[in-house]
């Protein structure tokens, strides 16, 4: 009995690496376990078994998850695998930095039209000065942990450009917490991508 839990715990740890890569995989196509399972036509509790390691897939399973998700099957020589991985890491890296700056483009375009409704607005004007800043830095960041936020600005920016000015000073006080956590985030970035030597120079207010 002990061998044998011993010998699931061990497949289970095993197993780990592949099911996170999964699970990142359809969190990163903003799917839930149900839209994987629809596109996969694979039922939804083995999705949720593969994505904790409590089943080792077959490899015709893993076939259809790659394609579903855009990913590849490949046997790769063990001494490869450091380099191949690093490459992944690379890769992923990139991908996550285009993802990002995507997303600050279309919130700087926002940020601009609301400016242009408002140009009495500091807070809008700094939103829109940090945002283009941010554009230029090495984003490490996790996009899905940012996205919430992102479009929670987005929201709150489109709302007001597009109120009559009446309904605009309800949006006023969250406009003010976005330009102070726009540049907290900002000052967070420039610790982490050059401390020595900052992407620009920080306001006395900042």
């Amino acid at each position: 009995m002990g061998y044998e839990m011993g010998v699931k715990t061990s497949k289970r740890g095993s197993l780990a690496p592949l099911a996170e890569a999964i699970r990142q995989a359809r969190l990163h196509k903003g799917w839930s376990q149900r839209e994987l399972s629809a596109r996969a036509n694979l039922p939804q509790a083995q999705i949720s078994r593969l994505e904790t390691g409590n089943i080792d897939p077959q490899v015709s399973t893993l076939v259809e998850l790659a394609r579903t998700l855009d990913l590849d099957v490949q046997l790769v020589p063990y001494i490869a695998v450091t380099a191949v991985s690093a490459a992944v890491r690379s890769a992923k890296m990139r991908s996550k930095q285009g993802m990002l700056r995507d997303r600050l483009a279309r919130l700087q375009q926002v940020a601009d039209k609301a400016y242009q409704v408002a140009p009495e607005r500091e807070d809008l004007g700094s939103i829109g000065e940090t945002l283009r800043q941010l554009q230029s830095m090495t984003l490490h960041l996790e996009p899905l942990r940012l996205e919430a936020e992102f479009q929670k600005l987005q929201l709150t920016l489109e709302i007001f450009a597009n109120s009559p000015m009446a309904k605009q000073a309800r949006r006023i006080p969250s406009l003010a917490d976005a330009a102070i956590w726009l540049r907290s985030l900002r000052n967070q970035l420039a610790q982490v991508t050059d401390a020595e030597r900052p992407a620009y120079s920080l306001d006395d207010e900042d």
